[in-house]
């Protein structure tokens, strides 16, 4: 897509500024992260340019590896097989998005309910940051809260919880002191365990026995 020569296209980004250049090209410094290199690495500090680059199987220690990079260096990790990606994702801090590429619906599953990211993207990247019915964050260490469009309106406003009851009744046995009759009519009335409640009342209905300290 950038031709034979990536540095002559006008369809591919300069970094920011030297000290983010300076930055990214101290990450490719270390001697076993150069190695890795399978493709691209060349740094142009005059022009901002750092062709895009492919590094496969860097070391996990190295700083590539453990800071964010915002420039175009891919580290590729290699696996024994495709779930084995599940267990590495979770050894890692919590990624900002996750972009998946899979036809198999039984990992998708896995990759939603088994990893924590602030987004996933199946079979595509960046797309979902388009969306402003879709909010947008991190969770643990890559961010927190939710923008976007109404996302971003709620993400800076407080709900405030109000709560209203009525005087027509109560429930008695919501107040001390309490016994065991007591507490299974709490019980089965939280629960909203209609049927509990009778049987208790008629005493058809025993309560567990637990430890509980008030």
């Amino acid at each position: 897509m950038f031709g034979e020569n990536p540095k002559e296209s006008h369809s591919i980004a300069r970094i920011i500024n030297k000290q983010h250049l300076l930055r990214l090209k101290n990450l490719l410094k270390d001697p076993h992260v150069d190695a890795s290199i399978v493709y691209g690495g060349s740094v142009d500090e005059n022009n901002l340019f750092i062709e895009p680059t492919i590094l496969v199987d860097p070391p996990l220690q190295a700083a590539i590896m453990t800071d964010e990079v915002f420039g175009p260096l891919l580290p590729i990790i290699t696996l024994e097989k495709i779930e084995d990606s599940i267990q590495f994702i979770n050894s890692r801090p919590n990624a900002l998005a996750i972009y998946c590429f899979t036809k198999n619906k039984t990992l998708q599953r896995m990759m939603i309910s088994e990893t924590s990211s602030g987004s996933m993207t199946f079979n595509d990247t960046i797309i979902q940051y388009a969306a402003d019915t879709l909010p947008f964050g991190g969770v643990g260490e890559s961010g927190f809260g939710r923008y976007h469009g109404k996302f971003s309106f709620d993400t800076f406003s407080h709900e405030k919880a109000i709560a209203r009851r009525s005087f027509l009744t109560d429930f008695w046995f919501r107040f001390p002191p309490w016994n065991n009759y007591k507490l299974q009519l709490l019980e089965s009335a939280f629960n909203y365990d209609y049927l509990g409640l009778v049987l208790v009342i008629l005493g058809l209905k025993r309560r567990r026995q637990r430890s509980a300290g008030i």
